[in-house]
């Protein structure tokens, strides 16, 4: 009996939960693989036709791109849930290629910024920011590397402003 009400305690928590997910066909294993490891072998090709192999400037080279990647910027975000019931925002992605990581930001730390940016000498494409306080936690764009559908990039946009403007009421 006990193990049923569990089961329904945690079935009625993931209902009461809105949840965005990213399809798992524009983040699979060889596309993560293919487009965050391209530049490293851009920078590893130029380092080798101009000064050879030298173990110095090869390790800085991947000690400053792992770090690159280490960066929240590059975080490939897979779903935002959105806790009504704990008042959190839960946010699911990938760093470092490989490594799936969580985090939990409180309504009240809650806050974000949509706005045009531009990555790389690309078009400037619109980005939804998500910060914890002023720290970073997520960015989600329209367009480019690891983008949102349209709909859902506003569905979120309009969750966390509601829950902006409940917190200065």
């Amino acid at each position: 009996m006990l193990i049923n009400a569990s089961y329904f305690a945690n079935y009625a928590k993931k209902l009461s939960m809105e949840t965005f997910e990213l399809s798992k066909e524009s983040y699979t294993l060889w596309d993560r693989i293919r487009k965050e490891l391209s530049l490293l072998i851009l920078l590893v090709a130029i380092l080798l036709f101009f000064v050879g192999f030298k173990f110095v400037y090869f390790t800085a080279i991947i000690v400053m791109y792992s770090l690159l990647l280490l960066l929240k910027r590059n975080r490939i975000v897979t779903s935002i849930s959105f806790d009504d019931q704990q008042q959190e925002l839960h946010i699911n992605y990938y760093y470092f290629i490989f490594v799936k990581g969580k985090e939990r930001i409180s309504y009240s730390k809650l806050n974000y910024k949509l706005s045009m940016k531009r990555f790389g000498f690309g078009a400037a494409t619109q980005t939804l920011e998500i910060f914890k306080g002023k720290i970073l936690s997520a960015e989600l764009r329209k367009d480019g590397k690891w983008s949102w559908p349209e709909e859902k990039t506003s569905a979120i946009c309009d969750k966390v402003s509601t829950i902006q403007n409940s917190k200065q009421d």
